[in-house]
């Protein structure tokens, strides 16, 4: 009778610790596989700002655009918008962030500010995210998603006939993750720049989870489950073991203080990393700037440092 209670209690902690590791799971990592509605319309040749900011985006639209599929891994299918100035200009891929895509007004704006400076640009759509592929509705903090991104810098090099050190990756919150993943996958760019990125793996979780009202303390239950149902190691693939990997491409970035989403100590713990590893690095933080703000807060600013960025470190 008591191994039967035993027994009984010890099923009931597992699924109990399991069912709290799926809901805190299923609730922190749903994403919507779609476009935001408000978003709908944008495109290269036609988009909207941001109406907290007097910028005006029409300088930067991008009339001559096409569609493109390009092959993933697990069979996904990942949309994106080619921007050609020339077959053989420098190249710069835009990588947007959670739940965001490539009709995004940021994605939009940094890949128009980059084309009238002469490059090449490729804005994409993550797995589950946008046009591409809804795999499962999930993200995987980078894991998967650095896949995606490792495919598009392929497909460059393969399809266009671009150099790698002709390559560059720009991303925004969860596409500033997956770019610092992406030398784990693929050594085919030259420098990447990244705009409040997540760093440090485990601490972003439990703050992400807090940010949405769990307690920080039920990480591990979500990383169990992700692992055993969902067949995710969360934590295989850093920034620091990518960067510690790579061909130390130079790295830039661009950092709100005021962000609540994503803390300003990634920042720090990215520098870090990449002076542990010899890697050039170039921060830009503003103490009055929130998650990806500094984009339309400091419009000329960014531009100018991006575009002169990617110019010194991306081969004519």
């Amino acid at each position: 009778m008591i191994k039967k209670l035993l027994y009984g209690f010890l099923v009931l902690v597992i699924v109990g610790y399991f069912g709290v590791g799926y809901y805190i799971y299923d609730a922190s990592a749903t994403v919507p596989c779609t476009v935001w509605e408000g978003e709908q319309t944008n495109n290269p040749s036609n988009f909207s700002g941001w109406d907290e900011y007097d910028v005006d985006v029409t300088p930067y639209f991008m009339p001559s655009y096409e569609t493109v599929s390009i092959d993933s891994t697990d069979d996904v299918k990942l949309s994106a918008w080619w921007m050609q100035n020339d077959p053989q200009a420098k190249t710069v891929v835009v990588i947007h962030g959670l739940t965001s895509s490539k009709y995004s007004s940021g994605v939009l704006l940094a890949s128009g500010i980059l084309y009238k400076s002469g490059f090449n640009v490729l804005a994409m759509d993550m797995r589950d995210h946008g046009d591409s592929t809804c795999e499962d509705g999930y993200y995987s903090a980078g894991q998967k998603e650095s896949d995606d991104s490792a495919a598009v810098v392929d497909w460059l090099v393969s399809e266009k006939n671009i150099s790698a050190n002709k390559i560059g990756i720009y991303g925004q919150s969860l596409g500033a993750l997956t770019t610092l993943q992406t030398g784990a996958k693929t050594q085919n760019f030259a420098a990447i720049a990244v705009h409040d990125p997540p760093v440090a793996f485990e601490t972003l979780v439990r703050e992400e989870m807090e940010f949405q009202g769990f307690p920080p303390s039920l990480y591990t239950p979500v990383l169990h489950y992700a692992r055993i149902f969902k067949g995710e190691n969360l934590t295989e693939v850093t920034p620091e073991v990518a960067i510690a990997g790579g061909n130390k491409q130079p790295i830039l970035v661009f950092n709100g203080m005021l962000d609540k989403r994503v803390l300003a100590h990634h920042t720090d713990d990215l520098i870090k990393i990449a002076n542990d590893n010899g890697v050039e690095i170039t921060t830009y933080r503003y103490e009055d700037m929130g998650h990806v703000e500094s984009l339309w807060g400091y419009n000329e600013e960014f531009g100018k440092v991006i575009v002169s960025f990617f110019n010194e470190n991306l081969s004519s």
